[in-house]
């Protein structure tokens, strides 16, 4: 094989790797941050380019279900300097937010995605609690949307059975994934991470739940693997003709 093969064979492949891998997600590091006022003349950041969505289940909508902290997001996950003084923040879900007088709490942070159909998606992200945090259910998931909003699709992953599994990391950290496949119809792929019916624990303690660092990508089907791979041997047989 000549250079201009080999330099041809190799750049085709780094390509089809750039495009699969490419995060699709804006500040998935969740480093960015803006200032969200909680109740009049008190403000906590929040991430960048994400939407976030309290409720409880008796007062209804509420603003301080999550934060974004600067010592949410410790090693062992990746370690990023992107937000405001270099400050590496992750998200805060307070399931102590959540009360007998106020009802039981749900956040969710999710970040919609223009998507296509027949496309594989994986979700990768961190998560980590507190032994005490008192949750129904800490979820990561994909949920799939077409042209009039309507969910056709996605995958939704349970954390709880290990979120705060001991493992010697800050947190109970451990990196989880979700993926799912497109159905035609998809024209929004939404990422999203939860905390549901959330309380505070009578026990008191430590309670937080927190996340960090997502990454969204499109994964290529075996076939399209396999439809690249037949692609770049014609370019190569043209190439030493």
């Amino acid at each position: 094989m000549n250079n201009g093969v080999k330099f041809l064979s190799l750049g085709l492949v780094l390509m089809a790797s750039g495009v699969a891998n490419a995060n699709l997600l804006l500040n998935g590091d969740l480093d960015q941050t803006y200032q969200q006022e909680i109740v009049p003349g008190f403000f906590l950041p929040k991430p960048a380019d994400w939407q976030n969505v309290g409720t409880r289940s008796i007062t209804g909508p509420y603003e301080d279900e999550m934060s974004s902290e600067d010592w949410a997001g410790p090693a062992p996950t990746p370690v990023t300097n992107n937000g405001t003084g270099g400050k590496d923040f992750g998200v805060f879900f307070k399931p102590f937010s959540g009360n007998a007088n106020d009802g039981d709490a749900t956040g969710h942070l999710y970040q919609d995605v223009a998507a296509g159909g027949g496309v594989t998606y994986l979700l990768t992200g961190w998560a980590g609690g507190e032994p005490n945090a008192l949750m129904q259910d800490a979820e990561f998931a994909l949920e799939f949307y077409n042209a009039a909003g309507a969910q056709v699709g996605g995958a939704v992953l349970s954390l709880l059975p290990t979120l705060v599994t001991p493992n010697g990391q800050a947190f109970q950290y451990k990196m989880y994934s979700v993926r799912a496949f497109a159905p035609a119809s998809t024209v929004t792929v939404r990422a999203r991470a939860s905390m549901i019916g959330a309380h505070s624990n009578p026990l008191g303690g430590g309670q937080a739940y927190v996340v960090d660092d997502f990454e969204l990508n499109a994964v290529p089907e075996p076939a399209t693997s396999a439809a690249m791979a037949i692609a770049l041997l014609g370019l190569l047989r043209r190439k030493r003709k």
